[in-house]
């Protein structure tokens, strides 16, 4: 049996050990509960069907067509494009409204939650700018 889509495959297997380690947790815990069934059901789901999917020949093929398809790249660029920007957005918005409850209550653990908000998008910025200049200087 060959493996042709290693990352499908090793993808697969993760998901099916997740499934796996969750039944066990809630077996030993004794909280079985229909959330952590359902978590099984798609985990094992998804899990087998990753695996299989990999050691098929031609449904990895397909799998690698879509991949290299230039339509689902420019779709996949945009979106983590429109993600990246409305993740920042959110974390400068909830780093402001921190630090204003926080002044206002005069609560610190509000400033130090803002603060850390505060260096998470001054981390995505430099990120965003790093990036910028390496892709400048590549093209």
């Amino acid at each position: 049996m060959k493996i042709y889509n290693k990352k499908a495959f090793a993808a697969g297997v993760c998901m099916v050990g997740l499934a796996e380690l969750n039944l066990t947790a809630d077996l030993a815990g004794r909280t079985i509960d229909m959330n952590g069934i359902i978590l099984v059901v798609f985990l094992l789901a998804f899990g087998i069907s990753a695996v299989m999917r990999s050691l098929s020949k031609k449904l990895a093929g397909q799998d690698q067509l879509e991949k290299l398809d230039e339509r689902n790249q420019l779709i996949e660029m945009k979106s983590k494009s429109k993600s990246f920007r409305l993740t920042q957005l959110i974390s400068f918005l909830a780093m402001l409204a921190l630090m204003v409850i926080g002044k206002v209550s005069g609560n610190r653990d509000f400033i130090t939650i803002g603060t850390g908000l505060a260096f998470a998008f001054a981390i995505s910025m430099f990120a965003e700018i790093f990036a910028y200049m390496y892709y400048e200087e590549k093209s």
